[in-house]
């Protein structure tokens, strides 16, 4: 391809890729990688990791390095193809994923992403966790990248041992943003179990007579947290 053809298909390319795609995919695009290489040196595209790369031309996230990890797990699939029916088990999980979802406090780096089995790879600021994960454990986010649901979420970092304050600040953000949408109580007591669940709840302040009330909104384990006046 001519050079007006290659930068054609590499912003193609990352359009449909949310602006972050990898040598990978620009190759089944027909991009060779010296294509890349100058489209790096003349400013169109900015290396984020070897072997994945954002348009300069669109504004950057906190989380580009982040999308840039994921989308190496597997170079080659375009991301469409890992949203489909044959979910490959990786998704953004634990702190990270917590933080993805903008709920608590906790520190998301290293980056931890879960995948189905031992995982070979030397990226920097990236923890990889072997966890048994189905297309019902996740939610795909705004940048493109699957992350454990919020129910997942919270059951994995108690089981980690968070820190219980951490954790129950957590738990409260999760109520207040997805409580009356994607939060599912039931789920989340069958996945801690009922006890841990009331203990949570009690650290984050929804107890009889403390501070908040945890109020049921409907059959579908959707709830709220009211502030006591």
């Amino acid at each position: 391809m001519s050079y007006s053809s290659n930068i054609s298909a590499i912003e193609e390319l990352a359009a449909s890729e949310g602006g972050i795609f990898t040598s990978g995919q620009a190759a089944r695009a027909g991009v060779p990688r010296y294509a890349l290489s100058y489209a790096a040196k003349s400013g169109r595209i900015e290396r984020l990791r070897h072997g994945a790369y954002r348009l300069s031309s669109l504004p950057t996230t906190a989380l580009d390095d982040l999308v840039a990890a994921y989308k190496l797990t597997s170079p080659d699939r375009l991301t469409y193809e890992r949203m489909g029916a044959s979910f490959d088990g990786v998704a953004v999980c634990g702190a990270t994923a917590a933080h993805a979802l903008g709920i608590g406090d906790l520190e998301p780096e290293p980056w931890q992403i879960a995948v189905p089995k031992r995982f070979n790879s030397r990226m920097d600021g990236t923890k990889f966790r072997v966890m048994d994960l189905g297309r019902s454990d996740v939610v795909w986010a705004e940048g493109g990248f699957p992350v454990t649901r919020v129910e997942r979420t919270i059951a994995d970092l108690a089981m980690e041992a968070t820190e219980e304050s951490l954790l129950a600040d957590v738990l409260a953000d999760a109520i207040r943003r997805y409580g009356a949408t994607e939060l599912d109580m039931r789920r989340l007591r069958a996945l801690l179990g009922d006890g841990r669940l009331r203990s949570l709840l009690s650290a984050a302040g929804a107890y009889e007579g403390g501070p908040r009330e945890l109020v049921e909104l409907d059959g579908l384990g959707h709830a709220a947290l009211i502030e006591r006046g």
